[in-house]
């Protein structure tokens, strides 16, 4: 997904623009005029798709005009649903989806908003879900019930995050853990100081009201957390290792990786591995090794493969390097590089199994993995998938309240970011009376305070069943200053 260039003010916005400032047009007469000139522009080598987007963008970023934003952007939509584009155009019709959401919510239409976010997730599998995570994760051990990937390239390449501020990407990626903290407490202080002074606006009786709420969301999403035995268990290889390896490699932090990917078994943190790809990692890898960064291992021997018989090109996929002063778990943190500019990192006991399977052809994600996997749009830019097996864990862990939910079919959770950022979360599940029952509680929860009505996520969350009764979704759409919020207070 390249760039999308910022909207342009044409001459019928010019015009329009001029002819208000001195109070000479007339009403929709004059509006209907200008929509028709600017409807006949087409520009060279623009698509349909291309048009309609460019109008729509710049209805309403532009001229600030609503309807005509709605019209264009509507257009867009069903000209993508009837198949009739020349070519694909997941970005345009995308961030179409998100600006009308955000539109029909201007214009009190949360119904149709709810019904756009609904149909965006099957939208998104219609342009098919292959190369969502990158060749390397086939290969991770089949305990891996949980799996997330941050796409920087894509994310890099949209207009809401070429928007932010130094401090926000920072947040994301920096490796600089003076400077993480430093952010962090800039933000407390912010949200501390915008608390303070919505509970100076309120009564006595409404401050009660609040400090009641947030008392209840506290000890509700705090229960449990002492008892959960966590504090001992053993971090992820890629807790610290995606910043050691940025450091081998000597890219600043993790706006080095065009993408990273994290994959661990939910309860046994030494069953992960994480999977980077990297630009230029040929040149990347033997410079770091020729520094002593990187140390290259003897070639390990593979039960059932002879090196002797291996073309060069198999050979060098199978080569195996170690990060020097890493350790995990007191072993070695080690990498190898089973695709072109393509990086798996593992602690030293997994790396033998990764090996073999690359040698073998072995595909070893779950099929449960697999299957969740494929059902992820494919224009993501984040994405978390979740195995049935955790998430019945994580059932577990509620007591006879599990047995009021449905069985989950695992999790996904994606976001999609464009000039605005769609996050998504789809949980499906074979019991529709149950995820009924849970539908109905959530929708109560959120009706009565139970979530933070100052986070920009929860606080214009959508949730929903999937037409066939058989998925849990939940979405929202957020503007860049909700992003804002979200990272930096």
């Amino acid at each position: 997904m390249s760039s999308m260039p910022r909207p342009r003010l044409s001459l019928a916005a010019l015009a329009v623009a001029s002819l208000s400032l001195g109070g000479c047009w007339t009403q929709q007469a004059r509006w209907q005029a200008d929509e028709v000139q600017r409807a006949s522009v087409v520009r060279p080598g623009e698509s349909e798709a291309e048009r309609l987007y460019r109008h729509g963008r710049d209805c309403m970023d532009v001229v600030e005009r609503d309807e005509c934003a709605i019209d264009y952007f509507e257009q867009l939509v069903e000209l993508s649903t009837k198949s009739a584009m020349a070519e694909p155009r997941r970005d345009l019709v995308g961030d179409a989806i998100f600006r009308l959401v955000e539109l029909y919510r201007r214009d009190d239409q949360q119904e149709r908003a709810t019904l756009l976010l609904r149909e965006f997730w099957d939208v998104g599998m219609d342009f098919g879900s292959a190369g969502v995570v990158p060749y390397g994760s086939r290969f991770v051990p089949e305990s891996v019930t949980s799996m997330f990937m941050v796409d920087v390239t894509r994310l890099e390449a949209s207009r809401l995050h070429a928007d932010l501020p130094a401090d926000a990407k920072d947040m994301m990626f920096t490796c600089d853990e003076a400077r993480r903290e430093q952010l962090s407490e800039a933000a407390k202080a912010r949200r501390e100081e915008r608390r303070a002074a919505k509970l100076a606006a309120m009564s006595e009786e409404e401050r009660e009201a609040y400090e009641k709420a947030k008392a209840r969301r506290e000890q509700r999403f705090s229960r449990g957390n002492d008892e959960d035995g966590d504090e001992d268990e053993a971090p992820s290889i890629y807790d610290a290792g995606f910043c050691q390896l940025a450091a081998a490699l000597d890219v600043t932090d993790l706006r080095g990786f065009s993408a990273f990917l994290g994959a661990r078994h939910h309860e046994d943190a030494t069953q992960s591995v994480a999977v980077l790809r990297v630009d230029e990692l040929e040149a990347k890898l033997a410079a770091s090794t020729e520094a002593g960064r990187l140390i290259l291992e003897p070639t390990p021997e593979i039960p059932g493969r002879d090196p002797a018989a291996m073309t060069s090109i198999m050979r060098d996929k199978l080569r195996l390097w170690t990060l020097a002063g890493a350790e995990y778990e007191g072993a070695k943190v080690q990498i190898v590089s089973f695709d072109r500019n393509e990086l798996i990192l593992a602690p030293e006991a997994l790396v033998p199994g990764l090996l073999h399977a690359r040698a073998h052809g072995q595909d070893r994600v779950s099929e449960a993995m697999r299957a969740l996997l494929m059902q992820v749009p494919a224009d993501v830019a984040f994405m978390t998938v979740v195995a049935p097996s955790a998430m019945e864990d994580m059932m577990g862990s509620l007591g006879a309240m599990a047995k009021l939910l449905p069985d989950p079919e695992g999790m996904m959770m994606a976001a999609v970011v464009y000039d605005y950022a769609g996050f998504f979360i789809r949980v499906p599940t074979d019991d529709s009376v149950k995820g009924w029952l849970v539908l109905s509680l959530a929708r109560r929860m959120l009706d009565g305070g139970m979530v933070d009505e100052d986070d920009p996520f929860t606080s214009n969350l959508d949730m929903f069943q999937a037409p066939d009764g058989k998925a849990l979704l939940m979405s929202n759409i957020l503007t860049r200053g909700a992003v804002l919020r979200m990272f930096l207070g």
